[in-house]
């Protein structure tokens, strides 16, 4: 069954009421959306709905549009799980004993020390009409369904049991069943520039792009990433066609592209200085440590990262990291001096090639006529001296510590 543009079309349905109430993270719809995404299947909609037989027909009426639907939870061996039975009314079946079924439970049962249950040994009873698909990380079959036309995939909502199965068993066997259309993206990571200047100074650009591509502004803290995507029949057509669009890219906003396929700031920061046998160093009293956090999560920064110092307060500035008291009592700690002082301070405390240094007022409280609630200077020293930039974030206290790491990170990386 092809329907529009002869793509692969899939929907995501997740089932659980614990979804709906926010009390878990639904991050199975987005992990398959990605996997799906990636390998030429094009998705369409993800819906989130509760353990209600209504709510699971009603949305798998609403799926039949596609060639894929694939569900996850309700499987569970609790009276809550209602998945498997009105799979059995839709599909106009019933429960049969499954002996593969069984035995994949019995083996986890034995492998854990568990006593096997009569509620458990229900879990091998599937509905007559689908394809088990076994499951080795976990007591709940996953079942494979055919109507219309369309692929009907019942899976688990433990995130560690769907990921597993849905990757070794059941993407082979779609990608075996359909022919897809291969699709490729790449995303250009940018900082230092806002979306809307992005947009006007890559127009010309985008509007003389091939009509199987299409691009994706995805604004974040501190930066913009674009994304660059496509189908195409031929893949290889596809891929180059796509880099040659990127360097075009890359000559209009090249001094803001400091990396690609979402990667972190702090790599780019850390690749640059390792590549030239440098290190770093970091001073943080509003970020709090978070631009040691950022750094430090990338494999390797060891080599880079000399460490930091979180004068959170004033006396650890001036004690620590020599700041001159005066300047505090003059400028006060939100200041260009004291920033550039905190900076040249662990620099020269860690000894260090590069060090940053942020200063400023997080929020919610804190803030003054000349320094409001989000004010933040960030300083740079470096062996050709010290840089520094006033900003203002705004007054949401996360926002502030987020962009200000990032920003800072990226003023290391342009110095």
């Amino acid at each position: 069954m092809k329907r529009d543009n002869d793509f692969v079309k899939a929907k995501i349905i997740s089932i659980g009421d614990e979804l709906l109430i926010g009390q878990v993270v639904n991050t199975n719809a987005s992990w398959l959306g990605n996997i799906l995404t990636t390998n030429g299947i094009e998705v369409v909609s993800t819906l989130t709905i509760g353990d209600g037989e209504r709510d699971i027909v009603e949305s798998l009426d609403a799926c039949s549009d596609v060639e894929i639907i694939v569900m996850t939870g309700g499987l569970g061996p609790t009276a809550d799980d209602i998945t498997k039975p009105t799979l059995c009314k839709y599909f106009g079946t019933e429960l049969e004993f499954c002996q593969d079924a069984y035995d994949n439970v019995m083996s986890i049962f034995k492998l854990r020390g568990y006593q096997m249950t009569e509620r458990n040994r229900g879990q091998a009873y599937i509905p007559k009409s689908c394809k088990y698909i076994p499951n080795r990380y976990g007591t709940a079959p996953c079942m494979w369904f055919e109507k219309g036309g369309s692929v009907y995939i019942s899976m688990p909502g433990v995130p560690f049991e769907m990921k597993n199965v849905f990757e070794q068993e059941i993407l082979p066997k779609l990608l075996e069943h359909f022919k897809v259309t291969p699709y490729i993206n790449k995303v250009v990571m940018t900082t230092g520039v806002g979306e809307s200047f992005l947009a006007d100074k890559i127009k010309d650009w985008e509007d003389a792009l091939p009509d199987f591509l299409s691009l994706a502004y995805l604004p974040q803290y501190g930066m913009v990433r674009l994304r660059l995507e496509g189908r195409h029949p031929d893949r290889e057509f596809l891929q180059q066609t796509i880099d040659n669009e990127i360097d075009k890219l890359n000559k209009l906003i090249g001094e803001y592209v400091f990396g690609y396929d979402d990667t972190p700031i702090a790599e780019a920061v850390l690749d640059k200085l390792g590549a030239a046998g440098k290190t770093l160093a970091s001073a943080e009293s509003c970020t709090g440590g978070t631009i040691a956090k950022m750094v430090t999560a990338i494999p390797g920064s060891s080599e880079v990262f000399k460490g930091t110092v979180v004068s959170y307060a004033t006396s650890v500035k001036e004690e620590v990291l020599g700041v001159r008291h005066e300047d505090v009592e003059k400028y006060t700690v939100v200041s260009q001096q004291v920033a550039e002082q905190m900076a040249t301070g662990v620099r020269a405390l860690l000894k260090a090639d590069y060090a940053v240094a942020t200063t400023g007022v997080a929020g919610p409280g804190g803030g003054t006529d000349e320094n409001p609630v989000g004010t933040v200077w960030i300083a740079v020293a470096g062996p050709n001296g010290v840089i520094s930039k006033r900003c203002n974030f705004g007054k949401d206290r996360g926002n502030n510590i987020e962009r200000a790491s990032i920003t800072a990170l990226e003023m290391v990386r342009k110095y």
